[in-house]
């Protein structure tokens, strides 16, 4: 039996035990999971929030905190009545209820402190692990929130203290507070940000009261220049900015350029909004505040302003100094006094030059008044005056506006004809001697001599008043005389027809004199014959010279004198006459087959490549570089042909690696792209391709009906580059017009790709007033990164590169910014998969563009809210299309001649070496758009030149970028981009010899150009 037993029934027993343990192996975790829904359900209809619940398949772990043990024995036994509960074990905390279920975390002297409740101990250790301290008053308490989202809450409180130098912040049930001050200004603007993005999910973020970082020493600072303000420095927030632009300055503009910063001096906002107004009353000046002194300095119109403004700022404290008031009629004058003093009066510019004339030797300058308005070249004028008046012994010198007078007695005959020829050249520059009255020294005794030797030369000698009188004289005296003479005043009346009367006798001497000693007249010498004596003594009788005073004692004749020797020659010699660094680069390719280009080319790749024809869709945004890679041009030439079979997409170069990413326009576009690059430098096989097949055409709308299709048309390729480099050209870069819109198929938004999509992506462009943008989120790639970074021109230190970005977001940030920057100021966002444009146009016309740009963009999700000023014309009647229709012609008359003149005077000047146009010719640029308003509708060619120095390829660009600078410039003081070409000539142009610096600097230069052609 027992034989039996071990063969029958064994064998049995053991199947039925391992058939029973594996069913229920099988069936063990769906029991688990059905265990823990039930008893989940249980304690949430039973209303214990406080429970927590763990499982070990059939055993059960109540755990939480809560205040009452009736709590926990009633949770237990609903529990363990749950079918499928083999076990339940409790380690529930009773601790207090606390309601709000709060936690503050403080931050003094870089140190946080936490005080509050906690659910656990486990929760305690883990937010004191988070604030990097070991200990807090932290308490067990009941009632706390979902645990998940309050702990989560808890913890983003806490991290948000690492932007703080001091401060808190609390959660409250699942609300968040935070408050304290910025540890530095990058700390503010990435705590901002953060902010932005949102507390934790089922978080409330609360009141949010935080600081700029603390700045010292604290500076503000204002420019006026007659036209507008200019702030800057550091403000604590942003509403002083509208209180400026609100104060009263009479008009004037209002530019800022802050930074926000605690730590002002008590009254900050009232004294820095009293100081612009102030400002604005000056014709020019500067205010500042540093720390708590303030100070105001400048030009006041008038006396009275100068007094209303000093009044003004009197009780603050400031220190104000201003120049003096402005002197329309404007004169100054010196008189110089027996005795040798100087007496000064009327007005000096400044205190400074009134200085330097009082030491002057003599000089009295108590009436000497300070006033601005002084010509120009005023000390130099004055040095005229007082030169002159060194020369003389009494006189008066005197400047009224641009004329001077002078006047008075010569010490000396010799400072006298010092006199004369200082008044004979020219006067100080910008001036003219509209008066002279100055008299010879008078002499004690008045002598004059005319000598005449038997050669019948004639020679003077004495004195005469002037040098009309000294020209008189000779020229009666005739041909070959000579003179000794020396000015001085005195003479005796009738003294020149006397001495004229005494040259005539001389003719019938050949030899002799005719002198005045002070009393009288002489004639003596020999007579040519005997004949001409009694001529002589005939004449004397006959003018009854005897009478007068005269006496004569003539000869007989004398020999004849032998001839004079003739003169020599002179002879007048002719005037000699003088005769790499790592490259990048891309193209990005929209939709609506626009192509931008971005990065660096060779001027000559650039002329190329800007050639295309008229109307092409083609944004070039290079800037002109030499030192390119071997082989650039001919990669970038197959590149742009690669592209014409790209519907959307890009392609780049990053200094190393050549790429092409995008949605070809037909099915076999992969073999076309192929083909393309098969004439680039770089292998094929070298460059980096992503390219997606084209969707198949959208269905009918909802309406039913199918909207008509037109055939896809590749985007012309590039023109083919020369292997020879040609004469250089003039490159002419088109204003960024807006493209014709190509007749193709848009493809429909692309499926997918594999990657996961991020749904918390985020990115956003802030741009202000003062043209400063802001990057910050999330971007793909970093070319990406580049791509946006050199659009915006911004900070960029915000940015982050993240996998995760949905399909097409390059491409639609790229749209957004493009739209961006065309606002007064704005905000550019994109979150939770949708994209957001909000700010401010110039007008209706720019709020249109900026709708029709995100328009274009069917892939993406948009919102935009635009603000523009209300149109003030009535809208015109729709016309035909301007290409339909001849251009009209311009009449340019009132604006060719203005134009003409300011480029004759190459008045916008650049750093060396550099398109950057330099801060002194804003005022030129001011003037030269005046100029172009003159004729609002014609188009304008900007032309840049150079000198020969340097690499001829390298001075065509430096030529395009300066006149593509002059042309942004213009563009940015409202000139209407589309009127404007920018033309690059290199050094091929020259109107100067390069040879010398002086035709170098000729050479150098920007000439506006205006043509009748309407825009």
């Amino acid at each position: 039996m027992i034989r039996d037993f071990l063969k029958w029934v064994v064998p049995g027993l053991v199947t039925v035990l391992a058939g029973s343990s594996l069913c229920l192996a099988m069936t063990t975790t769906d029991i688990a999971s059905a265990v823990a829904d039930q008893s989940q359900a249980t304690v949430q209809r039973a209303g214990f929030d406080w429970a927590e619940l763990s499982f070990e398949v059939r055993d059960l772990t109540l755990s939480g905190t809560t205040t009452d043990q009736n709590y926990v024995d009633a949770a237990r036994q609903r529990l363990a009545r749950v079918p499928g509960v083999r076990s339940v074990t409790t380690h529930v905390t009773l601790a207090p209820k606390a309601s709000p279920y709060r936690l503050s975390a403080t931050l003094a002297d870089g140190k946080i402190a936490l005080a509050g409740g906690v659910p656990d101990e486990t929760t305690r250790q883990l937010l004191l692990a988070r604030a990097g301290v070991e200990q807090g008053n932290l308490e067990l308490r009941s009632g706390m929130p979902e645990r998940r989202v309050w702990v989560a809450g808890a913890q983003y409180a806490i991290d948000q203290l690492r932007y703080l130098d001091q401060g808190e912040s609390t959660i409250s049930d699942l609300r968040v507070d935070l408050s304290g001050r910025a540890r530095s200004a990058r700390d503010f603007r990435d705590l901002l940000i953060v902010l932005r993005a949102g507390a934790p999910a089922g978080v409330t973020l609360g009141e949010v009261k935080i600081t700029p970082a603390l700045v010292s020493p604290y500076q503000w600072n204002a420019r006026s220049d007659g036209h507008r303000i200019e702030v800057s420095g550091f403000v604590p927030d942003d509403s002083l900015v509208d209180r400026y632009r609100a104060a009263d300055t009479g008009g004037l503009a209002i530019a800022t350029g802050l930074a926000l910063g605690s730590g002002e001096p008590a009254g900050f906002a009232d004294l820095s909004q009293k100081l612009v107004e102030q400002l604005s009353q000056l014709e020019y000046g500067t205010a500042s505040i540093v720390d708590g002194q303030s100070t105001l300095t400048g030009a006041p119109p008038t006396a009275e302003i100068a007094q209303a403004v000093t009044q003004q700022l009197q009780s603050s404290g400031s220190i104000v100094v201003l120049e003096p008031p402005r002197i329309d009629d404007y004169w100054a004058s010196a008189t110089l006094h027996d005795g040798g003093t100087v007496v000064f009066d009327g007005y000096a510019p400044d205190a400074a030059t009134r200085d330097a004339l009082q030491q002057h030797q003599g000089a009295d300058t108590q009436w000497l008044k300070l006033g601005r308005g002084a010509p120009e070249h005023y000390q130099s004028a004055m040095e005229f005056g007082l030169a002159a008046l060194q020369r003389l012994s009494e006189g008066r010198f005197a400047l009224h506006q641009q004329a001077l007078t002078l006047s008075g007695v010569a010490r000396s005959g010799d400072d006298y004809r010092a006199l004369l020829d200082i008044l004979a050249q020219d006067a100080p520059q910008g001036f003219g001697v509209s008066s002279a009255e100055i008299s010879a020294p008078v002499a004690a005794a008045y002598q004059w001599s005319a000598v005449k030797a038997p050669s019948g030369a004639i020679t003077l000698s004495g004195m005469v008043p002037n040098p009309d009188v000294e020209a008189s004289l000779l020229s009666a005296a005739g041909q070959g005389a000579a003179a000794s003479l020396t000015y001085a005043a005195g003479e005796p009346r009738n003294f020149l027809d006397a001495a004229t009367t005494g040259l005539g006798l001389l003719s019938w001497l050949s030899d002799g004199k005719i002198v005045f000693d002070g009393s009288g007249w002489t004639i003596t010498g020999s007579a040519n014959s005997t004949i001409d004596k009694g001529a002589l003594e005939t004449d004397f009788a006959t003018r009854h010279l005897a009478a007068a005073g005269w006496s004569m004692a003539i000869a007989g004749p004398a020999p004849a004198a032998a001839p004079a020797a003739p003169a020599a020659a002179t002879a007048v010699a002719a005037p000699q006459v003088t005769t790499s660094q790592s490259y990048s680069w891309s193209a990005s390719k929209l939709l609506t087959g626009a192509v931008t280009l971005s990065g660096q080319m060779p001027g000559e790749l650039r002329l190329r490549i800007g050639s295309l024809p008229a109307g092409a869709p083609l944004i070039d945004q290079t800037v002109a570089a030499a030192d390119a890679p071997a082989g650039f041009a001919q990669d970038v030439t197959a590149a742009m042909a690669a592209m014409s079979n790209v519907a959307e997409g890009f392609a780049s170069f990053d200094g190393a690696q050549w790429r092409i990413d995008g949605n070809l326009m037909q099915a076999d576009g992969q073999a076309a792209v192929e083909q393309a690059l098969a004439d680039a430098a770089t292998p094929a096989s070298a460059w980096h391709l992503t390219l997606l097949p084209p969707e198949p055409l959208a269905e009918a709308g909802a309406s039913g009906i199918a909207e008509p299709v037109t055939p896809a048309t590749p985007a012309p390729a590039a023109p083919a580059i020369a292997a020879t480099v040609p004469t250089p050209q003039p490159e002419v870069v088109a204003p960024n017009l807006p493209p014709q819109e190509p007749q193709f198929q848009k493809p429909a938004p692309q499926a997918a790709p594999t990657q996961l999509v991020d749904t918390d992506y985020a990115f956003s462009a802030s741009l202000s007033a003062d043209g400063a943008v802001i990057l910050s989120g999330q971007v793909p790639s970093d070319a990406a990164l580049q791509t946006l970074s050199t659009m915006a021109n911004g900070d960029t230190a915000a940015l982050s590169i993240a996998d995760g970005a949905p399909p097409g977001f390059l491409a639609s940030a790229q749209i957004g910014l493009r739209a961006l920057l065309q606002l007064k100021s704005g905000q550019l966002d994109f979150a939770a998969g949708a994209w957001r444009l909000t700010g401010v146009a110039d007008d209706t016309a720019g709020r249109d563009a900026v709708l029709a740009a995100t328009a274009a963009d069917a892939a993406a999700d948009w919102s935009v809210s635009v603000e523009a000023p209300a149109a003030v014309a009535a809208a015109l009647p729709e016309s035909a299309p301007a290409t339909d229709q001849p251009r009209a012609k311009v009449d340019i008359s009132a604006c060719v001649g203005p134009v003409t003149d300011f480029s004759g005077r190459n008045a916008i000047l650049f750093q060396s070496g550099a398109a950057l146009i330099t801060a002194e010719s804003g005022t030129a640029l001011d003037e030269l758009v005046t100029d172009l308003k003159l004729c609002p509708d014609a188009v304008i060619h900007v032309e840049g030149h150079t000198d020969a120095d340097g690499d001829a390829q390298q001075n065509l660009g430096l030529s395009v970028a300066r006149a593509e600078a002059v042309v942004s410039a213009l563009a940015e003081k409202g000139i209407d981009p589309r009127r404007l070409y920018a033309v690059g000539y290199g050094e091929s142009s020259p109107i100067a010899d390069n040879a010398t610096a002086d035709g170098k600097r000729q050479n150098r230069r920007i000439v506006v150009t205006v043509t009748n052609a309407h825009y």
